[in-house]
Parts: C-alpha cells; structure tokens; sequence
C-alpha cells in the first residue's frame, strides 16, 4: 500500500543521495509522499522539518507522533541545506526554492499536475542543484525495503483511514477533500 511509493521517494533521494548527515532539510507538504520523504531523509542523517499550512493539523500531528519536527507558517529562508517539495503546488515549491541556502538541493517530489509560476530564477542566485526522481526502480525498491526492515520508515501511522469495499467512493471523496493521509480499501 505504502511500499510503491516509498520506493519512489527512495528514488527521488537515495540514488545518488541528497542528504547528509547533519543537513538542515525542509519537507514541504505533510501528505504521504511528504511523510515518506521526511522519514528517509532522517534516515539518511538529515534534520527534518515537515512544513505545512495550519490547514495540514492532523497531518502534522501523523508525522509528530513519529519523531517528525513539525512547523506551520513560513520557514526561514536560506536555512536549510536540503528542500524537498512535496506538496505539488505552486506556493510549497515557492517557499522549498526561498527556504533553500546558497548552494543548496531543491528536490521535486510533488506533481503539480499543471504549469504552475515559479520564482525559478531562485535557482540561478542561490545557485541550487535541481534534482528529481519518477516512478521507481529495483534499487529503490531494495532501498525501500530496507528501511522498512531496519525501522527507518513506518508505515502503518499513514494509514489514516480502513474502509470496506462498498464505501470506495466515500474514501474516494474524502481523499479527494485532503482528509487523512492513506485510506485503505479492504476488499
């Protein structure tokens, strides 16, 4: 349920790594691919912030409760080492490109689904290095699967929400709506 995308965001950030040991990383965005991205960059050495709106409360509350520095508002810009955009919109990516540092890693996990504006000559002054990662391979599949077995990454506090098979569409709604984090529909 939870293992493909992991595997992706293992992708996005393992191979090659992007965070080392001791680096500032922000996470924009506190949904499941956020909280995946935030809970390997710990793994990795990274201290994580997972940002997100005051909107985002019981997200953000998931990702406390697993250790997860949490923040709501605007993050502090030119802190962080590492950003990491996972929100798929256009204001969480504008806030990872000004949160970064001179030098830093911007790191795109979110779809926008859409063009979206952005103060991308960000990049060009900070001089940040734009990374990305789609879909996954047999090394992030290994990578992912090590972390789960290590301890790393915890799966099971992103499942918000188990529905039966007659309810699909009212956990369709409500994902749709941005309740929860991962709804799981038991057959």
């Amino acid at each position: 349920m939870l293992s493909e995308p992991l595997a992706c965001v293992a992708q996005c950030l393992l191979d090659p790594p992007v965070v080392q040991p001791g680096d500032r990383v922000l996470v924009t965005g506190p949904g499941a691919m956020g909280q995946l991205a935030a809970q390997v960059a710990r793994a990795s050495g990274g201290e994580v912030t997972l940002a997100g709106l005051p909107a985002d409360a019981e997200r953000l509350a998931v990702a406390a409760s697993i250790g997860i520095r949490t923040e709501t508002g605007t993050p502090e810009e030119g802190a962080f080492d590492v950003v990491i955009e996972c929100s798929g919109s256009a204001p969480g990516a504008a806030t990872a490109l000004r949160s970064a540092r001179r030098g830093g890693r911007y790191v795109q996990v979110g779809i926008f689904g859409r063009d979206v504006a952005l103060p991308f000559d960000l990049v060009l002054y900070k001089e940040l290095t734009v990374t990305s990662g789609f879909a996954s391979t047999p090394t992030s599949w290994r990578a992912a699967m090590r972390l789960i077995e290590a301890g790393d990454v915890v799966l099971t506090p992103l499942v918000t929400r188990r529905v039966p098979l007659a309810d699909f569409f009212d956990a369709l709604d409500a994902a749709q709506r941005g309740e929860g984090l991962k709804t799981v529909v038991v057959p």
